[in-house]
């Protein structure tokens, strides 16, 4: 995958993920944090390597939101 490729794919993900946020809250009235949509067995057990993961894929997409200015 090159840069440019790259570049549209985030802002494609950003876009999409932007827009269903807003409907879903739209639709319950009050947006959503991202741990809320993950199911609790995808999350792990606490101090499993599963959790360990999730937690730090956590981490990385608000910082990726974050150095976009989606937070």
């Amino acid at each position: 995958m090159d840069d440019e490729d790259r570049i549209r794919t985030d802002i494609e993900f950003a876009v999409a993920d932007a827009c269903w946020r807003h409907e879903i809250a739209k639709q319950i009235g009050t947006s959503v944090v991202e741990e809320a949509l993950t199911p609790p067995e995808m999350k792990g057990e606490p101090e499993t390597a599963l959790r360990l993961a999730y937690e730090e894929r956590l981490r990385a997409l608000q910082a990726w939101r974050s150095a976009r200015g989606l937070t």
